[in-house]
């Protein structure tokens, strides 16, 4: 509530009083209005931003979006219907910008026991409150060492040392969730969660590329191995897969990072009983992978 005269103010989506100064989110629709509604029947209302009028509101009640951060003078006056105009009654607004924040990761393919680092920089600058971010880990069952969910400072860097503890790749899935709040905490505005994935590989078989590629899968509609999907792919975003019939001919490819997999189909025509060459592009400086896949049915 605006501690100005009768002026008070009050949020779009919440019946009670907000105190102002007022503390908003970029993109962020309030609700004002004068109460009482003022001491002259029929008087009529003027409303400012930073000066300058807004056109369409003569009521005692106000609605705007607040689509940029700043702060911003927002005023009043009433005048009653004889021309006497009441003093200017006015508050500040502080509209922060809609949380966001930039992850960076030194690799997201390490080998077992070896360290990584994430930095979480946020890429504005806020007007009123702090920034945190909320952190939820997701380890496979066979990864150790890595940092526990929590409410963390923001910006900040933590380096994580993981252990892969069998033969098989594993993965470790960060989700960041930013948020600007007051100091009480009282008010807060929430961004979008961002996603970090980081694999890691069998120390034996570390330094080389590493892909769980099934030999043969079955197209059939029963709901098993319909679709010839490769483990680990998620470690090679730009992974690009080719497949060749016997002849040499190119049946199918995939878009790049391998979003949809194989089902068996060259141009919408199921392929016949056999074995298919495919070759393997990670563009990443590595070497093509080339071997054979069987369709059964």
């Amino acid at each position: 509530m605006i501690a100005f005269g009768i002026l008070h103010f009050i949020c779009l989506r919440s019946a009670g009083q907000v105190t102002m100064p007022d503390l908003v989110c970029a993109g962020q629709t309030k609700y004002y209005y004068v109460n009482p509604a003022g001491q002259f029947t029929g008087s009529a209302y003027t409303w400012w931003i930073d000066g300058t009028q807004m056109p369409g509101f003569s009521t005692n009640e106000f609605v705007h979006t607040w689509n940029s951060k700043g702060t911003y003078l927002l005023e009043v006056q009433e005048t009653s219907a004889n021309g006497c105009r009441g003093p200017k009654m006015s508050g500040l607004v502080f509209v922060n910008p809609q949380p966001e924040i930039q992850i960076s990761v030194t690799d997201t393919l390490i080998c077992d026991r070896e360290s990584m680092t994430i930095s979480v920089q946020n890429p504005d600058d806020l007007i009123r409150g702090k920034w945190i971010y909320d952190l939820k880990v997701e380890p496979d069952a066979g990864v150790t060492g890595n940092t526990i969910s929590g409410t963390y400072a923001s910006p900040a860097n933590f380096s994580e040392t993981l252990f892969n503890n069998d033969n098989k790749m594993h993965k470790v899935v960060y989700r960041f969730k930013p948020t600007i709040v007051t100091d009480d905490r009282v008010q807060s505005c929430e961004g979008r969660e961002v996603k970090i994935t980081v694999w890691i590989n069998p120390g034996f078989r570390c330094r080389e590329a590493y892909l769980e590629i099934p030999n043969a899968f079955s197209p059939n509609g029963d709901g098993i191995n319909d679709v010839w999907n490769i483990i680990g792919k998620e470690a090679y975003p730009e992974i690009e897969v080719t497949v060749y019939n016997r002849w040499g001919q190119a049946i199918w490819k995939s878009f790049r990072g391998y979003p949809v997999p194989w089902d068996g189909r060259s141009k919408g025509k199921a392929m016949p009983v056999d074995s298919y060459h495919y070759f393997i592009d990670l563009h990443d400086g590595t070497r093509p992978i080339i071997g054979n896949v069987t369709v059964v049915r």
